[in-house]
């Protein structure tokens, strides 16, 4: 295992932990109705974040389409027999 990868798996352990410990404390200090009140907007921050964080697609050049070849059309050889 690497070094970032160990490091990764601790902190985010280490993250699922703290946030487990404040959702548990938050519900016995705030109550049920405002923690599911800070974990919406919590989400909804993070999902305006994402969105604003997508980096913009370049716009293709606007240039005249090539004009595409023409199938040609071939005749089958008919065998005599």
């Amino acid at each position: 295992m690497s070094r970032t990868t160990f490091r990764n798996t601790v902190l985010g352990i280490g993250a699922t932990a703290a946030a487990l410990a404040l959702g548990y404390f938050g519900v016995q200090y705030i109550g049920k109705n405002n923690m599911f009140t800070i974990a919406a907007a919590v989400g909804g921050a993070g999902a305006i974040s994402y969105v604003l964080q997508k980096p913009a697609q370049p716009k293709a050049p606007t240039t005249d389409p090539e004009p595409q070849p023409t199938p040609v059309k071939t005749q089958r050889r008919r065998n005599k027999s």
